[in-house]
């Protein structure tokens, strides 16, 4: 059975199930270089059904995930196009008239509708009622896929957004039996949390809520600390380990008297009316900081709590995360140290990305009964196409300032990086999601801090507070990370304690402030090319991790061609790069 999974809402995707089994999925950002794209993913769903080998004739059940989707931020896409000055401007025009004033405002007074190609919204201008949008819209998106794939509308299955994240961490991760499955993010279908049980085959939703607010308020702090929403949240995260305890202690206090645990729901002390202006006005005079760190410490504590909840409710003691909340790698770190939690699991792409990918599994487990095998690696995107490298290079006039040597091998890819170059990695297929793993990635000696800072300065354009991560070989971890309960790392979604020998080694890919790490374990099985490279610098260093952040700009997709990835070394002070066996080398 042949099943075509799309996600057209934020950081839309695609992804194709053949006889249970994930054969390739796809993010349209990396085709359109449009960062968060959302809408339609035509060049993904392209994309999957060529690598898969299938025409349209062959698909057996289109999975749309979201029964769902919010209708004016499709519409204007918001995710897509939306600015920090955009953000700010929509909580002062629409946001507060609306939850602070009770007054009804026309978001379209404000920000326009785009141009789009594939959904026609021309029913916001007729229909005056918004809570017929939702089926307006889906009915256009039910148009668009009969349209585009030729397919019948019965063939067409939307899956609920909590059981899309659900079935996707579930269904990626080694566990069956009695598997707790907790899902968080900002909202999705009605809710913005859910527990689930994973047994065999099975996932059986259990209790969903709309109340845990977690999410929605690191969001709306995300802006007020003046970063993107639904973008730079991680960089908040980041902050946090710089935070003192004198620093945190006020906007604490102002967070804990709020939103609380309630069993395996959740309640509010004090309500805010808002999660933007309410708290604005009572953290006045906090540091950045401390707003950060007290932020991050809260939502640690009170997912602590639900996961112990609900593990004690349900007895479980392997536990499965999904949603946006799972991208929150610290809080990760935090349920993975709990005593009630035996086994853990995060997949690499937790956020709204992973939607194609859940609700192709969940339609793929409803209509058959063969079992799910969890894909042994993420690497489910595009291979790189070197047919056109000449014509490339040419156009880019690389040549002019770089070497290029045919046929590289691995040792000299290692050398370079054991003498401090800093050496991008395009080769293979693609990864999925938002975590690089070697095939499109940036890599250095971790070893040396001066690394850090020219990726920071002179590659990346990164904030200076944000952490890098390291690739460690899965063998050599226990040199480096405090793992106790021996969980697996393949995917950088859990962050560890590390070791006074990583704190050596290791350095440029701790977190400056706290030396926590967020390691992918590298093993020979999932990526042996990339096992090799570390192989051949551990014998010339001692070493047996690499410096790793992904192949990419600041502010753009990871690279996805040939094009792609020159455009990316020549824009930056990038040493090296090697595409597929192509090394190009800088000029001194």
């Amino acid at each position: 059975m042949n099943i075509l999974g799309i996600n057209e809402g934020h950081m839309c995707s695609a992804a194709l199930i053949r006889d249970n089994t994930l054969i390739v999925a796809a993010c349209e950002e990396r085709f359109t270089r449009n960062k968060n794209q959302q809408g339609y993913p035509k060049n993904a769903i392209d994309f999957c059904l060529e690598m898969g080998g299938l025409s349209l004739t062959d698909i057996d059940y289109v999975a749309t995930a979201s029964l769902e989707l919010p209708v004016i931020f499709e519409a204007t896409k918001r995710y897509q196009k939306f600015s920090i000055d955009d953000y700010v401007k929509e909580n002062e025009v629409y946001w507060k008239p609306k939850l602070l004033k009770n007054v009804e405002v026309d978001y379209f007074e404000f920000f326009k509708v785009e141009e789009n190609e594939y959904y026609d919204f021309s029913f916001l201008k007729d229909e005056k009622n918004p809570q017929k949008w939702f089926e307006l819209f889906r009915k256009q998106r039910i148009k668009n896929i009969v349209k585009r794939l030729g397919i019948s509308e019965d063939k067409i299955i939307f899956v609920d957004h909590h059981r899309g994240h659900a079935s996707y961490g579930y269904y990626m991760s080694p566990y069956r039996k009695n598997v707790l499955i907790l899902t968080a993010d900002a909202w999705g279908d009605g809710c913005n949390c859910s527990i689930s049980i994973g047994d065999g085959n099975n996932v059986i939703m259990k209790f969903k809520s709309p109340n845990n607010n977690l999410a929605r308020l690191y969001r709306n702090m995300t802006l007020y600390l003046g970063m993107k929403p639904n973008e730079h949240e991680y960089k908040v995260m980041g902050l946090a380990s710089y935070a003192t305890e004198y620093q945190m202690r006020k906007p604490y206090k102002i967070f804990k008297e709020t939103l609380q645990n309630d069993g395996i729901d959740f309640s509010y002390a004090i309500k805010p009316h808002d999660n933007y202006y309410w708290f604005k006005e009572r953290l006045e005079g906090c540091r950045f900081d401390g707003i950060a760190g007290a932020l991050q410490k809260y939502v640690e504590e009170v997912m602590s709590n639900w996961v112990k909840a609900a593990m004690t409710k349900f007895n479980c003691d392997t536990l499965v995360m999904s949603g946006g909340l799972a991208l929150n790698i610290k809080i990760n770190k935090v349920i993975s140290e709990l005593p009630e939690v035996k086994k853990f699991f995060v997949a690499g792409g937790g956020g709204d990305e992973s939607q194609s990918i859940g609700a192709a599994l969940y339609v793929a487990m409803k209509y058959t009964n063969n079992t799910i095998e969890p894909p042994l690696h993420d690497y489910h995107g595009p291979h790189i196409d070197i047919v056109n490298f000449e014509k490339e290079i040419a156009s880019f006039n690389i040549k002019e300032n770089f070497f290029i040597k045919e046929n590289a091998t691995i040792k000299e890819m290692a050398e370079l990086l054991a003498n401090d170059q800093i050496v991008a990695r395009c080769t293979g297929r693609s990864e999925f999601g938002p975590r690089a793993l070697g095939n499109r990635s940036i890599l250095a000696n971790p070893s040396n801090p001066q690394n850090v800072r020219k990726i920071n300065n002179q590659i990346k354009y990164r904030d200076f507070w944000m952490p890098f991560t390291p690739s460690i070989l899965r063998e050599r971890a226990e040199d480096y990370i405090i793992n106790p309960k021996n969980l697996e790392a393949p995917f950088m979604t859990i962050a560890f304690e590390s070791t006074d020998l990583a704190r050596k080694e290791l350095i440029g890919g701790l977190h400056p402030s706290d030396f926590t790490v967020r390691p992918q374990f590298v093993t020979a099985e999932k990526n042996q090319e990339y096992y090799d490279l570390i192989k051949n610098f551990e014998r010339l260093t001692g070493i047996g991790g690499l410096l790793n952040t992904s192949l990419n700009l600041h502010g753009e997709p990871i690279v996805g061609t040939v094009k792609d990835a020159l455009h990316t070394l020549v824009e930056s002070d990038l040493d090296a790069m090697i595409i597929e066996n192509k090394l190009l080398v800088r000029k001194k």
